[in-house]
């Protein structure tokens, strides 16, 4: 099959579009990065960095996790990642409790119908809402510790830059949502790497941003990490496919 190519869009994020009101996401720390920890009987699973994996309650409702972007030179504060390329942080993010038979599609589709390219200030951002309109999950089956994620359509991104955080977005979401350590992202059948044209994925060293000045001295950007993100997902108009 011959490779396919991504749909370039001149360079410069979109106007800020009307987010979809329902799912509400608290900041949060960390990714996955290798291989999960199995708990002890009794504890639950967490990844190697300690977070805790998805998990439903008793009446089937868990959060579902998700991976923006801290952009270099505009990180929150006592904010938590990995360097994901371009010195860029890959940081992990909950919805509220939602109900799911798929996981992985639902936390996926929030990715692929938020409206939203930055929430917060200084932002978090989604290098995947210009594909919006024209990237759609299709399914995903998990093969031993990787989770292999099926998409259709066409990627948007702007830079090689861009094409690393679409990629790492898609990756860590699938793996933290299928609760496995890997992920293998296809679109129409072709590996992403392929699709964007970059080398295997590898994450940068966990680093935490310096906490907000709070002595009066600093500009006043920054956002607490307990504010709530913008609101990013609809659960009634989101299935997981």
């Amino acid at each position: 099959m011959p490779p396919r190519h991504p749909v370039v869009r001149p360079s410069g994020h979109p106007a800020p579009r009307r987010a979809a009101a329902g799912l509400i996401g608290a900041l949060a720390a960390v990714v996955l990065a290798g291989c999960s920890i199995f708990p002890a009987p009794g504890e639950a699973p967490t990844d190697e960095d300690g977070r805790a994996l998805p998990a439903a309650d008793a009446a089937g409702y868990t959060e579902a996790p998700l991976y923006l972007v801290a952009l270099n030179g505009a990180f929150p504060p006592s904010t938590t990642g990995r360097n994901v390329a371009c010195q860029d942080l890959l940081v992990r993010v909950e919805t509220t409790p939602v109900k799911s038979d798929d996981l992985v599609g639902t936390a996926v589709g929030f990715l692929l119908e938020d409206e939203q390219y930055s929430h917060g200030d200084p932002a978090l951002t989604n290098s995947l809402d210009p594909s919006e309109d024209g990237l759609t999950y299709t399914s995903h089956r998990v093969e031993g510790d990787t989770v292999v994620l099926e998409l259709t359509g066409e990627v948007v991104t702007r830079s090689q830059c861009e094409s690393f955080r679409i990629r790492a977005q898609l990756n860590r979401t699938a793996a933290a949502a299928a609760g496995v350590p890997n992920a293998e992202i296809l679109v129409d059948g072709v590996r992403i790497e392929e699709v964007l044209g970059l080398a295997e994925m590898e994450l940068g060293e966990q680093i935490t941003t310096p906490p907000a000045d709070t002595s009066g001295s600093g500009d006043g950007q920054g956002i607490s990490p307990a504010d709530p993100l913008e609101e990013i997902g609809d659960p009634d108009q989101l299935n997981g496919g």
